[in-house]
Order: C-alpha cells, then sequence, then structure tokens
C-alpha cells in the first residue's frame, strides 16, 4: 500500500509541475493532452540513466541513438533503451515493407555495421552473448532483394529476445520510458507545431519505439500487484501516445511531443515507484 501512496503522489506532483510549466512557457500550451486530464510535460524529468542518447547515429539522419550515458555494458537499464531502439526500428520497417512502402522501408532496417548496432557490441561482451548480427544481416539482405522477410523477421526478433537480460519490473519500465522518450524526441524532430509531417522517417521512428516499448511491457509477467498497477499506468500512457498515428505514411497528425514526453516521464515515476 506504501508504495501506492508513492507512486500517486508522484504522479500528482507531476501534474503540478507540467501545470505549471506550461503556465510559465510558450510551448504547447495545451493542457488535457496526458492522461485524466493532466497537462503534459513539454521537457522530460531526468531518469539519471542517460536519456536523450548524445550522441547522433551518423547515418544523417539527425537522431540521437548512438550511444546512452549509462554504459550499456554495466547497466541493464541502458542496454535494453538499445535494443528497444533496434527492435523499433525494425517494426517500423517491417510495417511499411508489408504495406509496399519499400523505398521508406528500407530505411529502418539495420545492419550490424550500423552504429547503433556497433554500440551494442560491448554490451554482448560484457554479459557473454552473441549478439544477433546474422539475423539482421540474413533479414536486410531478403528486404534488399524484394524477397518475403516475414521469417527472418521474426528470427530476429527471437535472437533480439534471447539477448535481453532477466531485468526486474522497474528497470524493464525505466528502460521502457528512456525508449519512449526517444520516440518523443524523435516526433518532436519528424512534426510541426501545426501537426506537419516534414520528417516522415522520424516520426516513423517515433512509432516504432512506442510499439517496441508496448512489447516490452506485454512481455512483463508478474504477480505483484504494485509492479501490475505501474505496469498497467504504462500501458495506458503508451495507448494515450499511440492515439497519434493512423498510419505510417500520414502527412499530418493531430498528436503533439508534449504527450509522448509525459508519458515517457509518468512511466519513469511509476517505475521508480517499485524502487
Amino acid at each position: 500500500m506504501t508504495r501506492r501512496v508513492k507512486l500517486m503522489t508522484g504522479l500528482s506532483t507531476l501534474a503540478a509541475a507540467s501545470a505549471l510549466a506550461l503556465t510559465g512557457c510558450g510551448g504547447e500550451g495545451e493542457a488535457g493532452e496526458g492522461a485524466e486530464g493532466e497537462s503534459d510535460l513539454s521537457s522530460p524529468v531526468s531518469t539519471g540513466e542517460g536519456e536523450g542518447e548524445g550522441a547522433s547515429e551518423g547515418e544523417g539522419e539527425g537522431e540521437g541513438e548512438g550511444a546512452t550515458a549509462a554504459d550499456p555494458a554495466s547497466s541493464d537499464v541502458a542496454y535494453m533503451h538499445l535494443l528497444g531502439l533496434v527492435r523499433g526500428h525494425l517494426i517500423a520497417f517491417v510495417e511499411l515493407y508489408q504495406a509496399d512502402a519499400r523505398d521508406m522501408a528500407m530505411m529502418h532496417v539495420k545492419h550490424p555495421e550500423s552504429e547503433l548496432y556497433a554500440s551494442l557490441r560491448p554490451a554482448f561482451d560484457a554479459r557473454g552473448l552473441g549478439g544477433f548480427a546474422e539475423e539482421l544481416n540474413t533479414l536486410a539482405a531478403a528486404a534488399e532483394a524484394g524477397e518475403d522477410v516475414e521469417e527472418p523477421y521474426s528470427q530476429t526478433v527471437e535472437a533480439i529476445r534471447a539477448n535481453t537480460p532477466d531485468a526486474s519490473v522497474a528497470e524493464q519500465l525505466l528502460a521502457v520510458s528512456q525508449i519512449v522518450r526517444t520516440a518523443a524526441d524523435e516526433f518532436d524532430i519528424g512534426v510541426e507545431d501545426d501537426g506537419t509531417i516534414t520528417n516522415a522517417h522520424e516520426y516513423q521512428d517515433a512509432y516504432g519505439f512506442m510499439i517496441a516499448s508496448r512489447e516490452i511491457l506485454s512481455g512483463i509477467d508478474t504477480s505483484d500487484v504494485n509492479e501490475s498497477d505501474a505496469v498497467a499506468l504504462a500501458h495506458e500512457q503508451l495507448e494515450l501516445a499511440l492515439s497519434s498515428y493512423n498510419s505510417l505514411t500520414d502527412e499530418t497528425t493531430e498528436g503533439k511531443a508534449s504527450t509522448l514526453y509525459g508519458a515517457a516521464s509518468r512511466i519513469e515515476i511509476a517505475a521508480r515507484g517499485l524502487q
């Protein structure tokens, strides 16, 4: 019961801070974007785990996905964050590929030579894991040849899961909050204030990262009531954020980056309430 009180107190504090932030700045200026009538944050709460990922992937995309402040070799949260980004890219890839938007899809399929995968190699080594370079290569080759990708995609997803640590629920939720925050950064890059999508790649990345987060949440199995409540709250926040999406090839959206930032912050608070 103590943890439930702690979680609800944290959420109330966040709602108050959000209202003050939106009153004092000329940002989104729209209350009611978050859950249950709360105002959304225009900037994220620090996780202490190196969110925002400070370095670009080096692919000319304007993304900050290459590195985290925390070392993925020693931090399971930072490691799962990067794994989630790989999963998110591949989710965007396969949905676009199967929708015959293959030129767009190919921008999301990752090779083992990509900087994102390279940043995972020390983490694999530290954990005695083999990684999933072979599966990524097979998937990319099938896509480049215009072949059916269902089987190599499934094999890649299974390989990613096999390289995922057995982390606590709190750690998994912290990783999800970081993935969603990265999604918010990408959404903010891809969408103008009036809802015009000016960078489809970043908009699609944000979607993939949120779906990857939802898959992580769906894989959490716990009988602890506090953990179950935290996971349920995270699911609600993700569904709210995903309501911005109609199609990955949309030209406009009614969504706001602040909604995603608010979701990331609330998921983090729920995670820290379990610690």
